[in-house]
């Protein structure tokens, strides 16, 4: 009688993705014990039976950051014994995911690639610094250590000749998400890059448009999952809106995207 007392009493721990979750970060790519790029999310996504890791990067080109991906891609595969795990990759992070997949071998490690907010058509934003902050992007370089050609690859020409170039893989299965909000809704900080992206490319996040984020739908293997109300830094736990009623609810979304993950046996 006391064990089944001790089996009623006993965490039950949901079953999780068929394969670990890896979070591709965006341009500023850091993770300490301090502070997570993707705040939350991965404690929230372990709590939902996953296996997942957080990988980090450096403010670079698309090419080198890929590199770097990769590199933690073996060792976690490595670690785990897993045979594949699902990436899920937020804004400049889809774009490194894709070139690993394509240009750096691994194809046969991924079993799908989820891209949340990703420039794959590239940002006016991007177009819009280049031409108008080079000093500033080399003044950052100097003191930061950020290659002022990491935006060079997020500029709306450059992604272009990226997905002529960089190819799909059939055994691979991609979905995207979006996100957009009326300009009150989303942070302060992005008021500005907003009305920026409006005139460009019409509805947006702050960062990314809406058709940016979409990349394709139903060609070469890519789902668009949806718009989501959600301006680009909510979709990894970031606030920096004015509102605080009916709030971008991250836990609700991300439960969401790895049930989906689950229906399709990923």
């Amino acid at each position: 009688m006391s064990i089944t007392l001790l089996r009623k009493n006993r965490t039950h721990r949901p079953k999780g993705t068929k394969y670990p979750i890896v979070l591709a970060p965006g341009l500023f790519g850091f993770d300490s014990k301090v502070i997570s790029y993707f705040l939350g999310i991965s404690k929230y996504i372990s709590s939902l039976g996953c296996q997942v890791t957080a990988t980090t990067t450096e403010t670079a080109p698309v090419a080198k950051r890929a590199t770097l991906l990769k590199t933690q891609l073996d060792d976690f595969i490595n670690k785990t014994k897993t045979d594949k795990v699902n990436i899920i990759a937020h804004s400049m992070g889809g774009l490194d995911a894709r070139y690993a997949i394509s240009r750096l071998g691994m194809d046969d490690k991924i079993a799908s690639l989820t891209t949340i907010a990703a420039p794959h058509h590239g940002t006016s934003v991007a177009d819009w610094g280049l031409k108008r902050l080079i000093p500033i992007a080399h003044l950052l370089s100097t003191l930061l250590g950020m290659d002022p050609k990491s935006f060079h690859d997020l500029t709306r020409e450059s992604c272009k000749k990226f997905n002529e170039e960089i190819k799909n893989v059939d055994s691979i299965r991609y979905f995207t998400y979006s996100g957009s909000r009326e300009k009150s809704r989303i942070s302060p900080l992005l008021w500005p890059l907003y009305d920026l992206l409006i005139k460009e490319e019409g509805e947006n996040d702050g960062l990314v448009s809406v058709r940016s984020a979409k990349w394709q739908d139903g060609d070469n293997g890519v789902k668009y999952m949806g718009n989501f109300s959600a301006d680009h830094l909510n979709f990894i736990g970031w606030k920096f809106d004015l509102e605080f009623i009916a709030n971008f609810d991250k836990r609700r979304f991300y439960r969401s995207l790895i049930e989906h993950l689950k229906r399709n046996d990923l």
